[in-house]
């Protein structure tokens, strides 16, 4: 496929690679809106899109399509704070992200991953006062689940030519 204008005449493309490299949670909200106003321009668009077949705009579509969703969850993934008790070492508070996309390049069977966010004894000083609640502890382990994803999971995209990238 070839790649269209907007209605301001700006060359719409779906490469994304060079404003978002090294993407940040505050950026995120700025790539889905991008690349919801253009997905919708691309499916609404009244120039003619020149495709080989009927076949690639389909899969170009539904790339786009379940990559729109997966961009959102990113945006606000559902995950559970819980503290797992080891033999060998302290406990450690570790969060089980509920997850459905791809992990290290494939789909996995399990619903949910885990990630090591810190010990405990990093928050609590005395085990009586263990608060799962604790705002500084979400906001890190919220930074922690975000690393993990990008390192493990990172957002795969498609250039309107079929090229895949990665932020």
């Amino acid at each position: 496929m070839e790649p269209f204008k907007d209605s301001k005449g700006r060359l719409i493309t779906f490469d994304y690679s060079k404003s978002f490299s090294g993407i940040t949670r505050s950026d995120l909200k700025l790539l889905i809106e991008l690349v919801q106003i253009h997905f919708k321009q691309f499916i609404s668009s009244t120039n003619e899109i020149t495709i080989s077949s009927n076949k690639e705009f389909i899969e170009f579509y539904e790339f786009w399509k379940s990559k729109i969703d997966e961009i959102l969850y990113r945006s606000n993934f559902t995950y559970t704070l819980s503290i797992v008790k080891n033999r060998e070492s302290s406990p450690t508070i570790l969060a089980k992200v509920k997850w459905h996309y791809k992990l290290n390049g494939r789909l996995t069977k399990s619903k949910y991953t885990s990630v090591h966010i810190c010990s405990v004894s990093k928050y609590f000083k005395d085990k009586e006062n263990l608060d799962l609640k604790d705002p500084t502890l979400i906001i890190d382990a919220e930074n922690k689940i975000w690393e993990y994803l990008n390192r493990v999971s990172p957002i795969e995209l498609m250039k309107i030519t079929g090229e895949i990238y990665t932020l």
